[in-house]
């Protein structure tokens, strides 16, 4: 059974993410930047472990022992990057693994975090791999780029989480997870 601590990872939201982003704001608009991309990769990294009580997965592959975790703004696109020497088995690790995906607007101040299996990715990784395949036949080429929709993880995935100007909203209950379709799938 899936279990979620949404109150630990939003606490961990609002102390690393929202508070840390509320006061660079202050400093880059002064100087004529945007927001975006303020908050790294590790932080909805920790984020995504803290709620799904996971833990980094020192081994490579998936940033998490059970979940690659990616974020992008809200209707944007989730990237994938395969480096030339670890591609193949990267994706093969992205097969092997759930996906967390954590969207957000510019100011950090909505999120959404949703989860889909690697069930229902299968089909994408499936038609990557002999794009992967063929992009390092050329030997200049050091890395492969594709993406994942929003709304491919809207209508496939499972919302775990949602925060709203800067307040948790929504987190699911335990019976609401067990009807869910994803856990129907993934048992």
């Amino acid at each position: 059974m899936l279990s979620l601590h949404p109150q630990n990872a939003y606490q961990f939201y609002r102390t690393f993410i929202l508070q840390s982003s509320q006061k660079k704001a202050k400093v880059y608009k002064t100087y004529g930047f945007t927001m975006q991309g303020s908050v790294s990769s590790k932080d909805w990294e920790v984020f995504a472990a803290i709620l799904l009580n996971d833990r980094a997965n020192g081994t490579g592959g998936a940033d998490l022992m059970h979940y690659e975790v990616k974020s992008a703004v809200i209707g944007g696109n989730f990237e994938y990057q395969y480096h030339r020497h670890q591609g193949l088995n990267k994706l093969a690790n992205d097969q092997a693994v759930d996906h967390v995906f954590v969207t957000r607007n510019e100011a950090y101040t909505q999120v959404e975090v949703w989860l889909v299996s690697q069930g229902k990715l299968q089909a994408t990784f499936d038609r990557w791999l002999p794009e992967l395949q063929q992009n390092y036949q050329t030997a200049g080429r050091q890395r492969f780029r594709r993406s994942v929709t929003y709304s491919f993880v809207k209508t496939q995935g499972t919302l775990l989480l949602t925060i709203m100007a800067g307040k948790l909203a929504y987190a699911p209950t335990s019976i609401e997870l067990a009807d869910s379709e994803y856990l129907q799938q993934s048992t």
